[in-house]
């Protein structure tokens, strides 16, 4: 722990369904690039369904193995059923907003004092939460994250510095970033599988967002969607 800092380290029902969705998306997606099927899957009762079609799929199950490993039930269904990957990142959108809205009260500290604050949602479906500095937050960095969001004092329009950040983390597997102000939330989340045209698309993020503040709206950047949510 810092010495006189927030930090926290816990797991929310919302950050588990967040890591459950995307490793399921991510799962199937390895699954039809590498065995060439047509795969789709669900989340029924907490065990994870996997259908496939037109192939065997082979020992490997990639983003699949890590929710095995963790305890999670993960049955192989030959046939159709289930939903595509695109509809799993979508429907994780919605967990990604329940856990960047907790930090509204973060916000409200940050206009008071300028001081930001960070959550970050790791693979394992912990939520880490701390207290950074005046205008931005210096912590070690922190690798295998699958949502990162910070606060500003004032607007939810991310920095150029911002969208330089969320480049580089939605090439290491990121699944959403987000800036959380008074008057909105700013939500990036990928709906499938990026390209380097997507994550390049990211340098218009400040302008796509200042163009929706203070919502609601949204706007697609290729594979990845744009979404600002009214505080």
């Amino acid at each position: 722990m810092r010495a006189g800092k927030l930090e926290k380290l816990f797991r929310a029902d919302s950050s588990l369904r967040l890591r459950t969705l995307v490793l399921l998306a991510d799962g199937l997606l390895s699954i039809s690039s590498e065995y060439g099927c047509e795969a789709s899957g669900d989340v029924v009762d907490g065990e994870v369904l996997v259908y496939y079609r037109d192939c065997e799929p082979g020992r490997e199950l990639f983003e699949l193995g890590e929710l095995a490993e963790s305890g999670v039930t993960v049955r192989l269904v030959g046939g159709a059923g289930g939903r595509a990957p695109d509809e799993l990142l979508e429907r994780a959108s919605r967990y990604a907003l329940d856990l960047v809205a907790g930090m509204r009260g973060y916000a409200q500290a940050s206009s008071r004092s300028g001081v930001e604050y960070v959550l970050l949602v790791l693979r394992t479906g912990d939520v880490y939460v701390a207290e950074g500095d005046v205008g931005r937050v210096s912590l070690p960095y922190v690798s295998e994250v699958l949502l990162e969001a910070h606060t500003h004092p004032v607007s939810c329009v991310p920095s150029e510095r911002d969208a330089s950040t969320a480049m580089v983390r939605f090439m290491e597997g990121l699944y959403a970033s987000a800036v959380v102000g008074l008057p909105c939330v700013a939500l990036v989340y990928r709906r499938g599988p990026l390209v380097e045209e997507d994550v390049l698309a990211l340098r218009g993020l400040p302008a796509a967002v200042e163009a929706l503040a203070p919502g609601p709206g949204a706007v697609d950047l290729g594979n990845l969607r744009v979404l600002v949510v009214p505080c």
